[in-house]
C-alpha cells in the first residue's frame, strides 16, 4: 500500500461525518507549570511579609513597614522563579519526573540572594532590613517552595494515572522495530503515556508486521477514526525507511487531525534518551554531551581554582615546610617527585608529589604501590596514608594544569593501558584533574590493579564531569577532609 493507499485514506478523513466530539479533554500540561510558578511567586512574596510580621510584632514588638518586606519579596520571588523557568523546572515532564530537585531551588535562591544584597547595597537600604528577617525569610522560602514542588510531583503522578486529567494517550503510526521500541520507552514513562496502540503505516518498505509479538490496533483509516473522537492526543511517526515523497504524504494526511504530530526519527535516537534537542546553524539536532564547564561554569571554576588554591597553599605552607625538611633529613634523594600524567584534553604535564619512595619511575613501565610495598620509605608511609604527599600539587593547580576537584590523573603508562581496556575512560580527560576527586571520597583511591576497581573509578570520576556544579565541588571538598583524617585504602 504505497501513495494510492495515503491518498484513499485522505479522501476518507476528509469525508469523515461522525460527531468530532471529544470523549475526554486532558487540561493542557503547559498550563500546570504556569500554575506552579504563579504558586511560587506567591508563596515567596508571603512568607517575606509573615516572616515579617512575626519578627517585628511578635519578636521586637514593634510596627514595620509592609511595603517594604513586600518590594523585597517581589523581587526575590521575581528572580527566583525567571531563574526556576529559565532552567526547565516548570516543564510538564521534569515536574512529573520522581527526581526532587531541592538542591536546584537552594543553589538559585542563593544567587537571587546575592543579587538582593548587592541591590540593596547599592541603593543604601539594606539598614532597613534585618539580617535575622533575611536569614528566617530564606528557610521559610526555600522550604515553602520546595513543599510546593513536592506536593506539585505527588498531584502530578496521581492525575497522570488511569486516565486523569493529564494523561496523554499515544498512537504509534508504524509497526517497526522503532515504533516497538518507542512503546517499551513511553509504557515506562512517569509521565502519564498511555500508548494507545500500534498503527500500520501503510507503506511499501515501512517494515509493517516486524515481529509476531507485535500487536497492530490498525490501519490509518482506524487512527485517524480514533484521533476525530477524542481517543487520541499525539501521534508519533516511527517509519525510519519511509522515502521523502511518503513521510511528505503521511504527514500531511495526519495534519488535518486535531493532534499533535511527532516524527521518531531512528531507532539510535531512542539508544540516548538523556540527549536535548537543540538548533546548530538553524537545525534542530539531538545534542548528546554537553560542553564540560560551559560559559560561566569555566569561570566559577577558574575562580575556585585559584581563589581556593591560593588561600590552601598559604595555609598549609608551613605544613609542606616541615614535610619537605623532615624528606631531607630521612636520607638522599630529592624533596619532589614529579612524574608526567595527561592532563585536560589530554595534554602531558608534570605532577608534583612529595618523594614517599625510593625510587622515582616515569617510564613505559611503572609498578603501582601495593600494601606493604618494600619502596616506599616509613616516612612515605604516613605521607601516604594521610594524603600528605599531594600537597605539591596546589602548584599545579596555582599553574593551571589541575584543579583542586576532579578526576585523579594517572601515569602515562597506566593511562594508555586503561584507556585501551575500559570504556570511555579518556572522557574523564573533558576537564582538568584534580588532587582530589568524586572517586576518592567514595573510597577508590590507592591501588587499581584489577580493570574492574578502575571501571569503578571511572564511572564515579564521568559522573562528575556530566553533573559539576560549584555545590558539587565544595560536598567533595568536604568529603575529602572526612576522607584525609579517616584515611581508606591508602597506600
Amino acid at each position: 500500500m504505497g501513495e494510492q493507499g495515503l491518498s484513499s485514506g485522505a479522501d476518507n478523513a476528509d469525508n469523515f461525518s461522525g460527531d468530532g466530539v471529544r470523549h475526554r479533554g486532558p487540561m493542557a500540561r503547559a498550563l500546570f507549570g504556569d500554575i506552579v510558578q504563579f504558586v511560587d511567586f506567591i508563596v515567596v512574596i508571603l512568607t517575606a511579609v509573615l516572616v515579617a510580621y512575626v519578627y517585628h510584632v511578635f519578636y521586637l514588638g514593634s510596627e514595620f513597614d509592609i511595603q517594604y518586606y513586600a518590594a523585597a519579596g517581589i523581587m526575590g520571588a521575581t528572580g527566583l522563579t525567571a531563574l526556576m523557568r529559565r532552567d526547565g523546572y516548570y516543564d510538564f515532564d521534569q515536574a512529573a519526573g520522581a527526581e526532587h530537585p531541592a538542591r536546584a531551588i537552594v543553589s538559585r535562591w542563593a544567587l537571587v540572594l546575592l543579587g538582593l544584597l548587592a541591590f540593596g547595597f547599592a541603593l543604601k537600604i539594606s539598614e532597613n532590613f534585618s539580617r535575622a528577617w533575611l536569614g528566617a525569610w530564606s528557610v521559610t522560602a526555600v522550604s515553602s517552595v520546595i513543599a510546593v514542588r513536592l506536593s506539585a510531583n505527588a498531584f502530578v503522578r496521581k492525575m497522570s494515572r488511569d486516565g486523569g486529567v493529564f494523561a496523554r494517550r499515544v498512537a504509534v503510526v508504524g509497526a517497526t522495530a522503532l515504533g516497538v521500541k518507542f512503546t517499551e520507552h513511553a509504557k515506562a514513562s512517569p509521565a502519564g503515556l498511555i500508548v494507545d496502540g500500534i498503527y500500520a503505516a501503510g507503506l511499501a518498505d515501512a517494515g509493517d508486521g516486524v515481529g509476531e509479538g507485535v500487536a497492530i490496533k490498525g490501519d490509518l483509516n482506524d487512527l485517524v477514526h480514533a484521533a476525530r473522537h477524542g481517543e487520541i492526543d499525539d501521534v508519533v511517526i516511527a517509519t525510519p525507511r519511509a522515502s521523502t515523497e511518503e513521510m511528505q504524504m503521511l504527514v500531511r494526511r495526519l495534519s488535518i487531525l486535531p493532534v499533535s504530530i511527532a516524527i521518531c526519527p531512528n531507532i539510535h535516537w531512542l539508544d540516548h534518551l538523556g540527549g536535548a534537542i537543540s538548533r546548530v546553524g538553524g537545525v534542530r539536532v539531538l545534542s548528546l554531551y554537553r560542553r564540560p564547564l560551559e560559559g560561566w561554569g569555566s569561570v566559577i571554576k577558574t575562580l575556585e581554582d585559584y581563589l581556593l588554591g591560593s588561600l590552601a597553599l598559604i595555609a598549609l605552607s608551613p605544613v609542606m615546610l616541615a614535610i619537605a625538611v623532615a624528606i631531607k633529613l630521612q636520607g638522599k634523594g630529592p624533596i619532589l617527585f614529579a612524574q608526567k600524567r595527561h592532563g585536560f584534553n589530554n595534554a602531558v604535564f608534570k605532577v608534583y608529589k612529595f618523594r614517599t619512595m625510593t625510587v622515582a619511575e616515569d617510564g613505559d613501565v611503572i609498578t603501582q604501590a601495593k600494601a606493604g610495598d618494600a619502596r616506599i620509605t616509613p616516612l612515605g608511609g604516613f605521607l601516604r596514608r594521610y594524603s600528605l604527599d599531594e600537597l605539591p600539587q596546589l602548584f599545579n593547580v596555582i599553574k593551571g594544569e589541575m584543579s583542586l576537584v576532579g578526576p585523579r590523573p594517572h601515569a602515562l603508562a597506566h593511562n594508555h593501558q586503561y584507556a585501551r581496556a575500559i570504556e570511555n575512560y579518556s572522557g574523564r580527560h573533558k576537564v582538568k584533574p584534580g588532587i582530589t576527586g568524586w572517586a576518592q571520597v567514595n573510597g577508590y583511591r590507592g591501588e587499581t590493579s584489577e580493570n574492574e576497581q578502575m571501571e569503578d573509578r571511572v564511572r564515579y570520576d564521568l559522573a562528575y564531569v556530566d553533573n559539576w556544579s560549584p555545590w558539587f565541588d565544595i560536598k567533595i571538598l568536604f568529603l575529602t577532609v572526612k576522607a584525609v583524617v579517616f584515611p581508606q585504602n591508602a597506600v
